[in-house]
C-alpha cells in the first residue's frame, strides 16, 4: 500500500515522552491497546481541546505531574490490513534532572515507572510497544519534526518509515 499523504486530521490521541535525566517516565498499560506494555503517556482529545492542551491534560491525569510545556515531536501514524486507523501526536517533555516522583505507582490506566533511556532501547527489549524502538531515538535526538508511520499486518509491525515534516 502507498503511505501517501499526512492525514492529521483523523488523529485522535496524543502521547508524551517525559525525561528526567536519563529517565523517561513510561506506562504499562492496563487496557488494551498494548496491554501489559510499556509507553508514554497520554489518551484521547476531547472535543474543542487542541493536541497541545489534550497532552498537558492527559500528563497532568495520569501522572499528577503540571508540565509547563511540551514540546511537539510529529506524529505517529499507523495504518493495520492496508487501513489508515489513525495515529496520535507526539510530545516530549524535559523535567529537572533533580525531578522525581515516586514510583512504581498503580494507577487506574496502569503502572507508573522511570526507566532508563538504555533500558528502553536495548534490543531484546519486548515489554515496550513494538514501534517505540524506532521512533523514540528521533523524537530524543533529532530537532524537526516527522511523521513515523508504522504499517501492520494482522497486528504485526511489518514496516516502518520516518517521514521529515519539515516546519509545522
Amino acid at each position: 500500500m502507498e503511505l501517501g499523504q499526512p492525514f492529521y486530521e483523523d488523529l485522535k490521541y496524543t502521547i508524551c515522552f517525559i525525561r528526567s535525566g536519563d529517565e523517561i517516565l513510561l506506562l504499562n498499560r492496563e487496557h488494551p491497546t498494548w496491554m501489559g506494555r510499556w509507553n508514554g503517556v497520554g489518551g484521547k482529545i476531547r472535543p474543542g481541546e487542541t493536541p497541545h492542551e489534550s497532552v498537558l491534560r492527559e500528563v497532568k491525569e495520569e501522572t499528577g505531574i503540571f508540565l509547563e510545556e511540551a514540546k511537539f515531536k510529529g506524529v505517529v501514524s499507523w495504518i493495520s490490513d492496508e487501513v489508515r486507523t489513525g495515529g496520535m501526536y507526539l510530545y516530549f517533555a524535559e523535567l529537572p534532572r533533580d525531578f522525581r516522583l515516586s514510583t512504581p505507582v498503580k494507577t487506574e490506566e496502569g503502572i507508573l515507572d522511570w526507566k532508563k533511556i538504555s533500558w528502553i532501547l536495548h534490543p531484546r527489549n519486548e515489554g515496550v510497544t513494538d514501534s517505540m524502538p524506532r521512533y523514540f531515538p528521533a523524537m530524543l535526538n533529532e530537532a524537526g519534526y516527522f511523521d513515523h508511520r508504522c504499517v501492520y499486518q494482522q497486528g504485526v509491525l511489518i514496516s516502518f518509515q520516518s517521514i521529515p515534516l519539515g516546519n509545522v
